[in-house]
C-alpha cells in the first residue's frame, strides 16, 4: 500500500459513455508527485499539437495531491488541467473547498476525461464506483442550480459537486469551474469551463461514504508534527491579514508599493477608490462569516451580505483580492456592492473574474478611445465606473449575446484581433492570459515571472514580489546575502526560477500557498505521508522536471522566445504615479540569465542535457530529434 495516495486514477470516455480504472504506480508518483505535476505527464503523452483545445481528444485531468484528503493542514487542494482554449497552451487552474479530498476518499487520485458525449451528461464517482448519468435537466442552469439539482436528484446533501455555469456550456475561453457551493471555489484560469462544456460535460460528483480518510504511513509522528506548526502558521504576519480580512485585506498595501492596477494599468495611485474596495471595507459593510476549505486554519473566505444599493440583501462570496481589483480599481469601479455583484455573476455563469475584469477594462479604454461604439456594445455606455454597463457586459460575455459578447467572449487577445491593430497597445496580457492584478512594474521579476509562466500571466508561479519585498528564504539561498530590491533586474532569473521551482512542488503536493510553512517542513511531512524518505533537494528537483516538462509541452504547441513577453504598456509606459511612479519594466535585461539558470538555450528550449538530467529523454528526443 501506498500511503498518501490512494494509487488509482479513473478515465472517462464520453465517447464511448465507458469508465475504467488505471492504475496509478509508485514510480510515476516518486517522479512526478500528484497534481499539476503529474497531470503533466499524463497531458504530455496524451495531447497532440494537432489536437485543439475544444477536439474530443483534448483531455481534461482533475487531480489531487499526495497531501490532498490527509490531516496536513490546508491540503484541500486541487488542480485541473488541459489544452487551454483562451492561450492554446498549457492550461492549470488551481482550486480548494471539498471536492479533491471527497474525490480520494472515493477512491481515486485523479479522473482523466476525454471524448465528446452525444448528449449532456454529468460523472458520479462514489465509494470507488463510477458511472456517466444524463444532465438534459441540468443544460441551461447556473453553478448554484446545477450543485443543488445534483444533491437532489442523489438525495444526499453531502455530495461534493465541480460543474460549469452558461459559459461553459457556451464555450466562452474564460469560463471556469465552480465547486462547493456556497464557498463557490474556483478552478477560474485558463478557459477550462470551456474544454468541460464542449465534452457536453455538466459536473463532476463525488461522494464517500465508506471511507472518509487517506492514511499516512507515520500517523502518529505527523499528528504530533502537525500540533507543533499550528502556530507556525497561525502567528504568521499575512496569515493573520487573511483570516482577519481575506486576501483583499492586502490590497492597501500593495497599493503603496504601486502593485495594484488601475485604470487598465494606467495610474498607479488611487487612495480614494481603493479604500472602498479593500478588505476592511468588505469586513465592515457586508461580512457575515469566515469560510474555510478542508483542513484550513486560516479561513480567508469571505461570506458576505450587500447592504447598500440597488443589490441590496444579496448573499454571497465575498470579493477576493484579484477580483476586488479586476472588477473595482482595473474598472476605476469603487462601488463595493458592485463589485461583489459582478463577483457573484462570475461565479453563477463559471467564468474567471480576473480575465473578465480584464478583458472589459480593455473594452472601457477602446470605448474612450473611440474605436468602437455603441453599435458595438449593443448600446451599453462602457464608461469607466459604470456598474450596471460592467454587470451587463458579464451577462453578454457568459452568453455570448449581441456584438459585444461575441466579441469579448475570446477574451482580450482575440477582441484586440477582432477590433484592429491600433487596439493592440491596450490589450493587456501575456499569452493570451489576461494579467492577474499585480503591476510588473512595481516588482521587475513579478515581470520575468509572468512572462515565463507555463500558463501566461500568472502571479501563483513563485509570487517573487514577496521576496522583492524583503522576504528572505535560507532554503532557496535568497535574500540571505543582500536584500533583494524590487526595482533591481540582476540576479532575478535564478531567483525566479528558484521560486517557481517551489511553488511548482507546492502545485504537485496539493497544499495552499498560504500556509507559509518553512521550506524543508515539505520533505518532513511528505515521508510521514508516503513513507518515502526524502529530501527537499529531491522534491524540488521532481518540481524542476514538472516546469521542464510543461514548457516542452508548450514548445510543441508553438511558444517561442518571442512568445515570453510582456504587453508593451508594461515595457514602454511609465506608472505615472503612486509606488512605482516612473517605472516599466526591464524584461529584456533578465531574460537570458533565467534561460541559462532554467538549463534552456537562448531560443528558451531547454537542452538536451537539462532534460536527460531529468530523466526526461523521451521529451529530448520530441525537441531535438
Amino acid at each position: 500500500m501506498t500511503f498518501g495516495y490512494v494509487g488509482k486514477l479513473l478515465r472517462v470516455d464520453l465517447r464511448s459513455q465507458k469508465t475504467k480504472d488505471e492504475k496509478l504506480a509508485d514510480e510515476v508518483t516518486r517522479k512526478y508527485i500528484g497534481g499539476s505535476g503529474l497531470a503533466s505527464r499524463l497531458i504530455y503523452d496524451e495531447v497532440k499539437p494537432e489536437t485543439e483545445p475544444l477536439d474530443p481528444d483534448n483531455r481534461l485531468v482533475f487531480m489531487t495531491g499526495p497531501f490532498t484528503g490527509t490531516i496536513v493542514p490546508t491540503s484541500g487542494r486541487w488542480c485541473v488541467c488541459t489544452r487551454s482554449p483562451l492561450t492554446g497552451i498549457w492550461a492549470e487552474s488551481h482550486i480548494g473547498g471539498f471536492w479533491g479530498p471527497e474525490l480520494k476518499y472515493a477512491g481515486y487520485d485523479g479522473v482523466i476525461i476525454q471524448g465528446r458525449s452525444d448528449a449532456p451528461v454529468y460523472v458520479w464517482i462514489h465509494d470507488g464506483h463510477a458511472e456517466i448519468r444524463s444532465a438534459k435537466g441540468l443544460w441551461g442552469l447556473d453553478t448554484t442550480a446545477t450543485q443543488q439539482a445534483i444533491k437532489k436528484e442523489l438525495q444526499d446533501e453531502e455530495t461534493r459537486v465541480a460543474c460549469i455555469g452558461q459559459a461553459g456550456e457556451n464555450l466562452v475561453s474564460l469560463a471556469s469551474i465552480i465547486s462547493d457551493y456556497p464557498l463557490n471555489r474556483a478552478a477560474g484560469r485558463c478557459g477550462t469551463g470551456a474544454v468541460m462544456g464542449s465534452k457536453n460535460l455538466k459536473a463532476v460528483a463525488v461522494r464517500a461514504k465508506e471511507i472518509k480518510k487517506v492514511a499516512s504511513s507515520d500517523e502518529k509522528r505527523l499528528t504530533e508534527f502537525l500540533r507543533k506548526i499550528y502556530i507556525t502558521i497561525r502567528s504568521n504576519p499575512t496569515v493573520q491579514i487573511l483570516a482577519s480580512h481575506g486576501t483583499n485585506g492586502q490590497m492597501e498595501m500593495f497599493h503603496e508599493y504601486g502593485d495594484t492596477p488601475i485604470y487598465n494599468w494606467r495610474r498607479g495611485s488611487w487612495p480614494e477608490g481603493v479604500e472602498k474596495v479593500c478588505g476592511q471595507a468588505v469586513t465592515k459593510k457586508m461580512l457575515l462569516r469566515q469560510t474555510a476549505c478542508s483542513r484550513c486554519l486560516i479561513a480567508c473566505g469571505r461570506h458576505v451580505e450587500i447592504k447598500e444599493g440597488a443589490y441590496a440583501g444579496t448573499v454571497c462570496r465575498g470579493p477576493e483580492y484579484e477580483t476586488a481589483g479586476a472588477l473595482g480599481t482595473l474598472l476605476l469601479n469603487d462601488d463595493i456592492g458592485i463589485v461583489t455583484k459582478a463577483g457573484q455573476l462570475c461565479d453563477e455563469y463559471g467564468m474567471d473574474t480576473i480575465s473578465t475584469g480584464g478583458t472589459i477594462a480593455f473594452a472601457m479604454e477602446c470605448y474612450e478611445r473611440k474605436l468602437i461604439g455603441n453599435n458595438e456594445t449593443d448600446g451599453i455606455e462602457l464608461g469607466w465606473g459604470n456598474g450596471e454597463a460592467i454587470l451587463a457586459t458579464i451577462k453578454k460575455m457568459a452568453q455570448k449575446d449581441g456584438r459585444l459578447g461575441k466579441m469579448l467572449s475570446g477574451g482580450t487577445r482575440k477582441a484586440a484581433e477582432a477590433i484592429g491593430m491600433e487596439s493592440e497597445d491596450y490589450a493587456i496580457h501575456v499569452k493570451g492570459l489576461e494579467l492577474p492584478m499585480h503591476d510588473p512594474r512595481a516588482f521587475q521579476g513579478m515581470g520575468l515571472q509572468y512572462a515565463t509562466s507555463p500558463r501566461g500571466a500568472c502571479h501563483n508561479r513563485g509570487f517573487v514580489a514577496a521576496v522583492e519585498q524583503g522576504a528572505r528564504i535560507p532554503e532557496l539561498d535568497i535574500g540571505m546575502q543582500e536584500r533583494l530590491q524590487r526595482f533591481t533586474t540582476e540576479g532575478k532569473g535564478l531567483v525566479v526560477a528558484k521560486m517557481q521551482n517551489w511553488h511548482e512542488l507546492q502545485d504537485s503536493l496539493m497544499i495552499c500557498k498560504f500556509a507559509y510553512l518553512p521550506l524543508t517542513f515539505l520533505a518532513s511531512i511528505y515521508t510521514m505521508v508516503t513513507g518515502w524518505k526524502v529530501t527537499f533537494d529531491e522534491l524540488l528537483e521532481a518540481a524542476d522536471r514538472t516546469f521542464t516538462l510543461k514548457r516542452a509541452f508548450n514548445i510543441r504547441m508553438g511558444v517561442t522566445r518571442k512568445d515570453d513577453t510582456l504587453p508593451r504598456r508594461i515595457l514602454e509606459e511609465p506608472t505615472p504615479d503612486g509606488g512605482a511612479a516612473g517605472k516599466v519594466n526591464r524584461l529584456p535585461e533578465m531574460l537570458d540569465d533565467y534561460y541559462k539558470a532554467r538549463g534552456w538555450n537562448e531560443e528558451g528550449i531547454p537542452t538536451n542535457e537539462k532534460l536527460s538530467s531529468l530523466g526526461l529523454d523521451d521529451v529530448a528526443k520530441d525537441l531535438w530529434h
